[in-house]
């Protein structure tokens, strides 16, 4: 997941950013199925074709429709903002990150921390 923070942009701008730099990564990285889960239904539905783009947003989404033909299979899934919670810590820690940072095959401290705190031990067992 990559995150992009613009003083200009407005959340649906931000996500779209990340998207396709997302989407940018890995092509570059060769991979031939790729997953991308968002918050924002807009941006969602604009990239498979179910609804028209906003103009803020429109150029963005056509150029992720053409990366999208580099790969085997996309999956675009909607994912509500309470159920996101992990994407929003990341994006937290995402805005004190001076440089580019990606994890492949590892998770941040940040993400296993809350991870943790999601499995309650069960004494007993």
């Amino acid at each position: 997941m990559a995150f992009l923070v613009c003083s200009f942009a407005g959340p649906l701008e931000v996500e779209a950013k990340a998207f396709e730099v997302s989407l940018q990564l890995a092509r570059d990285m060769g991979y031939q199925d790729v997953i991308l889960e968002g918050d924002s239904l807009i941006l969602v539905c604009a990239l498979c074709g179910l609804s028209p783009s906003p103009s803020t947003i429109d150029s963005l989404v056509v150029g992720m429709q053409l990366i999208c033909s580099y790969f085997r299979t996309v999956y675009v899934s909607h994912v509500r903002t309470k159920g996101n919670k992990h994407a929003h810590i990341l994006a937290k820690y995402a805005f004190s990150i001076k440089e580019s940072v990606v994890w492949i095959e590892e998770t941040p401290c940040c993400i296993e921390q809350a991870l943790i705190q999601d499995f309650v031990p069960v004494s007993g067992i």
